[in-house]
């Protein structure tokens, strides 16, 4: 302890920063010995954690790469523009112990959307909840905010009408095959854009994911899609590839292979089913945003009316075999989901067809 030139005593003490694990150096003061000391003692004695307490910003930066071994980038990436939008210009400056829940609250407040209020208050609550366990905070501040609900949106099925009519309304086999994919697997469009031909056997009848198109939109233009894997390790599946697809995608291919010779290539099993015919990037697989981009076209040209996308194709393929009584277990399968009860409450719907069933049962059981 040393006696200042203000006339202060001065101490210091080495302690353990959290965020970092390194060694810091920290100093306390006070005009009397026994001062210091008493903030000395209170320093050791929480090992100073209120001292070393980081901000929000820094620790929600923490949180993101603990969180990216977890998440693909594309949802870091979405994380990472909830907390800029609606998050960070309220909570960034306030050290984590400093956060309230009428803080929370405020930040909530100021967001116009219900799901956007969701979704930002699901991302607070594990930031926080993450400090929790790492004893950089005594309460996570959030159990005192009732979690926002937003009302889930019914997808819309699309009808056998509505597929036929976009099937005539194109004679571009590609855009036709990746139709037929989606309306007969349920697949995400990431994954029908990475398909290979390699993926494809014809002689077993089976199509193998194991790839996906993965999103970057904080990457440049020109590497902001890339390979990489399905969407969870449940997205790795094998799922059987109908008569109608086959054929189709034979058609496909065929006109592929003439148009890889028009170009001065070959084309092989190695080779994406669905590509690019843009100059500079021929042959390169067809971007996921492409293919809702044609789908929007094709279904303004078609005169359907109707509040279908492409997601919705998923929904109708998975509905389509809960109708079947396909069991929830092979469905899930089918999806590349980690549990049947998600497959099942996301993506199965209600129709009448269904309700036909349960009604036909119940009478014969009755009759009997």
């Amino acid at each position: 302890m040393k006696k200042r030139k203000d006339g202060r005593y001065q101490s210091s003490v080495m302690l353990t920063d959290p965020l970092t694990n390194e060694k810091r150096r920290v100093y306390v003061y006070g005009y009397t010995e026994e001062e210091v000391q008493r903030e000395l003692n209170r320093v050791k004695l929480d090992n100073g954690k209120e001292i070393l307490m980081p901000t929000f910003k820094e620790w929600a930066d923490e949180w993101l790469k603990i969180k990216s071994d977890d998440v693909s980038p594309t949802t870091i990436n979405s994380y990472k523009d909830s907390l800029r939008l609606h998050i960070s210009p309220t909570l960034d400056k306030y050290k984590l112990k400093d956060i309230t829940p009428s803080l929370v609250r405020t930040v909530l407040r100021n967001i116009p959307t219900q799901r956007t209020k969701e979704y930002c208050y699901i991302i607070i609550n594990a930031i926080l909840q993450q400090a929790l366990r790492e004893d950089l905070i005594n309460k996570n501040p959030c159990i005192n905010v009732k979690k926002p609900k937003a009302k889930a949106r019914e997808a819309t099925i699309i009808s056998e009408d509505e597929f036929k009519q976009l099937i005539n309304a194109t004679s571009n086999l590609q855009l036709k095959a990746i139709l037929w994919i989606a309306y007969d697997t349920g697949m995400r469009r990431s994954e029908i854009a990475a398909l290979r031909w390699q993926d494809i056997d014809f002689k077993t009848n089976t199509m193998h994911i194991h790839h996906a198109i993965k999103t970057n939109r904080h990457a440049p233009l020109s590497s902001r899609f890339s390979l990489g894997e399905p969407k969870t390790d449940y997205g790795i599946r094998d799922i059987p590839l109908t008569n109608i697809v086959k054929s189709v995608l034979n058609k496909h291919r065929e006109q592929q292979k003439e148009l890889f010779k028009n170009n001065s290539r070959i084309l092989t099993n190695k080779d994406f089913v669905f590509t690019s015919n843009f100059r500079g990037r021929f042959g390169d697989f067809i971007q996921p945003d492409n293919i809702t981009h044609e789908f929007v076209k094709l279904k303004r040209k078609a005169g359907i009316k109707s509040d279908i996308t492409f997601k919705s194709f998923r929904h109708t393929c998975l509905t389509s075999l809960a109708e079947a009584n396909i069991p929830a277990k092979a469905i899930q399968a089918q999806a590349g989901h980690a549990n049947a009860s998600f497959t099942l409450n996301r993506y199965v719907h209600k129709t009448e067809q269904m309700k036909q069933t349960i009604a036909d049962f119940l009478n014969n059981r009755i009759q009997k």
